[in-house]
């Protein structure tokens, strides 16, 4: 799980909750929901359609400017019609003017409705951090006017369960969860969190809007589907987690909300599985950067964790990094060019929560201020949701895709924030904007697989996971070269973000031209190969392929190419027994060993670094 920083607002504290929103926040507010665009007059200010334009000089001496309006039409309806100043009023005009004028009026300025709650915790500053400032900085409250979400879509909590019976929380529609920690279900209405995490996230995707407490989801209309994968320290594993997923893509989930992860969490096989099973049911899966550095985050390139990195090649799983009410990334908030895909507040974010992180204890009804990776997903969850709820036909592809192309851009504001150097290319597109997403028409040239030659560059791109990814001479002639092309200039694909290389054919062979290290490409990523494993394996150099710095450095690593399914491997220095079935080592006791007859087999030796670098399964033990 991410590590995070609370600050409780305990119910034990009540009193003092209420007095400081009613006097520190100068509620309550005023709900203008679906109000319409209101008209004000702007003292001084007129339009006037004159009968003649012989009649212009009588403007003159009235007024300080005057610009006509509608020079280009013909049509008499719209002839001699001009805007202009004046320190007279109205009927003073009136009176001077006579009856040398169609219709004299005050100009009315139009302002946008405005979606305004009723909850203490909602803001309409951006730069109010005390209180809900990532609801308006990413304009939720504006996509609010054109809808507030819809029931029909669910949205799956893997977390640490959710407490739907918080006092902000109990009005969400629930549908049955899972419990993966006590193999129980979720009844509707139950309260399975024993963290306080996973009531955060709720709070973010669906608090209660117009309660006149606490605080308001993305989505005032959404359903949630509570499953506990992570214990009450917030911990699990990664086959949990795919358990949780594969549960709740068969049980009707549309998205699910993976504020999960961390350097726990290594490669994994069944993870990866259920992952592209959800993807392939049509599931939008989002998950967290991670917050693995406190001073400065890391690079997922160099060191990728999972979920967020475990996208299958084919970005399955949109990447979220934390930033401030600045678009600044927040200092904790790991980064990268291959796992990430948009930036979303993360920093100081007010929430439900029922559990006191510092004491252990139950704080029920209560709220906190959380930083994190983990609550940026929630708010990327919440715009997908409400894109289905205006397109309900949008397809998990086509909601990532808008979701993407729809960012803005925050690399120029962060020139320092990746480890101390620029994040340029390093925040995916950039931070969400909710309200763009929800245009009718978002212009995408191309669809996802075409190759694309950008002609004033002269490099070809394919366009793959929302990203246009470029393809190297190798990869082309290896796997391309007989696909047809489509051409543009650079300008059409700006709206791509600029993703990894695209790799080699599985099980390609390849190094970097500087550097010894041998790598096997598989699923998007390349796995180094220990000098054992490429001797047992009986692989040959003259079948390495070299490739450049940056084409090899853009793919993540993952963990060790293992030995051959059945080796017996061990350390020269540890006496432990491991066993390799499915791509992981498993250990095995000495019960186990002499029960399979695997004591007559050879083992390997291999260096203890190398050990910890495989996937490790489970033990085997009798």
């Amino acid at each position: 799980m991410n590590k995070k920083s609370f600050i409780i607002l305990r119910k034990t504290a009540a009193l003092l909750l209420i007095l400081f929103f009613v006097f520190g926040f100068n509620f309550p507010f005023v709900l203008k929901n679906s109000q319409a665009a209101a008209v004000s007059s702007l003292n001084g200010q007129y339009t006037v359609k004159l009968k003649s334009a012989a009649d212009f000089a009588s403007l003159l001496g009235l007024s300080g400017s005057i610009k006509r309006l509608f020079i280009g039409s013909s049509s008499p309806v719209f002839q001699n019609i001009y805007s202009f100043n004046s320190n007279f009023s109205l009927s003073d005009l009136k009176n001077s003017l006579s009856n040398k004028y169609e219709y004299l009026e005050p100009v009315g300025q139009t302002v946008a409705a405005q979606v305004v709650v009723n909850d203490p915790g909602f803001t309409s500053d951006s730069q109010n951090i005390d209180k809900e400032w990532g609801i308006v900085k990413t304009g939720f409250n504006q996509a609010w006017e054109k809808t507030v979400g819809s029931r029909n879509n669910i949205v799956a909590v893997i977390d640490t369960g959710v407490d739907e019976t918080h006092e902000d929380l109990k009005s969400i529609n629930y549908v049955p969860g899972f419990n993966f920690i006590s193999n129980q279900a979720i009844g509707i209405g139950s309260n399975s969190d024993d963290n306080g995490h996973g009531t955060l996230v709720a709070g973010v995707l669906g608090a209660t809007a117009n309660n006149g407490i606490g605080v308001v989801g993305t989505n005032w209309n959404i359903s949630l589907m509570p499953i506990k994968a992570l214990d009450s320290m917030g911990k699990g594993d990664a086959n949990t987690i795919a358990q949780a997923i594969v549960w709740a893509t068969d049980n009707g989930v549309q998205f699910i909300n993976l504020s999960v992860g961390g350097v726990g969490f290594g490669h994994d096989t069944t993870l990866a599985n259920a992952i592209s099973y959800a993807f392939n049911k049509n599931v939008l899966l989002v998950a967290a950067a991670g917050n693995d550095t406190n001073t400065t985050g890391q690079s997922l390139d160099q060191n990728p964790i999972f979920p967020v990195c475990d996208d299958n090649n084919y970005n399955m799983i949109i990447g979220v990094v934390a930033t401030d009410q600045n678009d600044l990334k927040a200092d904790f908030s790991n980064y990268g060019r291959n796992c990430i895909d948009v930036t979303a507040p993360g920093k100081r974010i007010l929430s439900t929560i029922n559990f006191d992180p510092l004491t252990k204890k139950s704080s029920p009804n209560s709220y906190a201020y959380a930083s994190g990776t983990s609550m940026a997903v929630p708010f990327v969850v919440g715009e997908a949701a409400l894109i289905k709820a205006v397109y309900p036909t949008a397809t998990n592809i086509q909601i990532r895709d808008r979701i993407i192309s729809t960012a803005y851009p925050v690399d120029s504001a962060n020139l320092s924030q990746c480890g101390g150097a620029s994040c340029q290319g390093l925040l995916g597109a950039g931070r969400i904007d909710v309200l763009k997403s929800l245009q009718s028409v978002i212009s995408q040239n191309f669809s996802e697989g075409d190759l694309v030659k950008a002609t004033d560059l002269g490099v070809v791109y394919q366009i793959l996971g929302g990203q246009k990814r470029l393809i190297s001479s190798f990869v082309f002639n290896q796997r391309f070269s007989s696909t047809p092309l489509k051409y543009a200039v650079s300008t059409q694909l700006s709206g791509y973000p600029e993703g990894p290389y695209v790799t080699p054919n599985d099980n390609t062979l390849i190094k970097i031209d500087t550097e010894p290290d041998v790598y096997m490409v598989v699923s998007g990523q390349k796995m180094p190969i220990t000098y054992q494993v490429f001797q047992e394996r009986k692989y040959n150099f003259s079948n390495v392929n070299t490739l450049s710095f940056a084409e090899v450095a853009s793919w993540p690593t993952g963990s060790f190419l293992p030995p051959l399914e059945g080796t017996l491997i061990k350390t020269y220095n540890n006496k432990t027994v491991y066993w390799v079935i499915g791509q992981a080592l498993h250990a095995i006791n000495f019960g186990f060993y002499m029960d399979r007859g695997l004591n007559i087999f050879p083992i390997m030796l291999a260096p203890d670094s190398d050990i910890k670098s495989f996937a490790a399964g489970e033990p085997y033990i009798k």
